[in-house]
């Protein structure tokens, strides 16, 4: 079933088919975390789902344009309607596969080599046999049309020297990426852990590489999600742009409608689960 789901910045909106394409908080997190690299360049967003990341980026930062591919078409159907809704001309998604990026041309009929300031993605977390038997999510989350090598040769081509790409992931594959990237000649150089409880073990991490970059890599501090059971942190709330009367959780009126702004605007915890 379709809804419009309001994005709480700008004004900016997006659709979604709740029984299979919808974005999740890892989507949130990366724009989040991408938009100071952006500024005023060029973006191109793999893996782009319906759009989520290139509607936030637009709503969120000054980027001359931005770029997003994905492999299913229905999913590109909502990305172009959305796109069309929030009435914003900078987007522009493509339909096609990753793994042939050299083959997709820009809207002006260019290649996209090394033209891109900022590369973003939220690819497939899942490895393995165990697969979702859904078609359209099985795409989303498992490797089975792209690997996270495919992902970094990719975003290697689109970037420009010293361009940034930001990327969501979990953290059981963190050596493996991290390996894959420098490979590709990709210096990861700013890390930083998500967890839902500030005492549990971390749930995703979101990470900077820069094309052609020298070896140093920054730990940040971690972004805790949650503050007990059911109130979300004052940073997970500022990162969906809730005022802070809302999150500060006073009593347990504040603390539901805490809750229910999140559900307004973010249908699951990851979109990748």
């Amino acid at each position: 079933m379709e809804r419009i789901d309001d994005l709480q910045c700008k004004g900016y909106r997006i659709i979604q088919d709740s029984e299979a394409f919808c974005y999740g908080t890892d989507a949130v997190l990366l724009a989040n975390f991408a938009k100071q690299g952006v500024k005023r360049g060029r973006v191109f967003d793999l893996c782009t789902g319906n759009g989520i990341v290139p509607l936030l980026l637009a709503a969120k930062t000054e980027a001359e344009s931005i770029y997003g591919i994905e492999i299913q078409r229905e999913a590109v159907e909502l990305a172009k309607r959305s796109v069309a809704l929030n009435e914003e001309a900078r987007i522009h998604i493509l339909e096609g596969d990753l793994c042939k990026i050299q083959e997709q041309r820009t809207v002006e009929g260019k290649s996209l080599a090394s033209s891109f300031t900022v590369v973003t993605a939220n690819p497939p977390y899942m490895q393995g046999d165990l697969q979702n038997p859904l078609e359209k999510k099985n795409i989303a989350r498992h490797e089975v049309s792209c690997s996270f090598t495919d992902v970094s040769e990719a975003a290697r081509y689109l970037l420009a020297p010293k361009g940034k790409f930001y990327l969501v992931h979990r953290p059981k594959r963190m050596a493996e990426i991290i390996s894959i990237l420098r490979e590709k000649g990709l210096e990861p150089k700013r890390l930083q852990m998500v967890h839902s409880f500030v005492e549990g073990e971390a749930k995703l991490f979101l990470l900077e590489a820069v094309r052609g970059a020298s070896v140093e890599l920054r730990i940040l501090p971690p972004l805790i999600l949650y503050r007990e059971k059911g109130v979300y942190t004052k940073e997970l709330m500022e990162i969906y742009g809730v005022g802070a009367s809302e999150a500060h959780g006073g009593n347990a009126s504040e603390k539901a409608d805490s809750k229910s702004v999140i559900r307004r605007i973010t249908p699951n915890h990851s979109s990748r689960q």
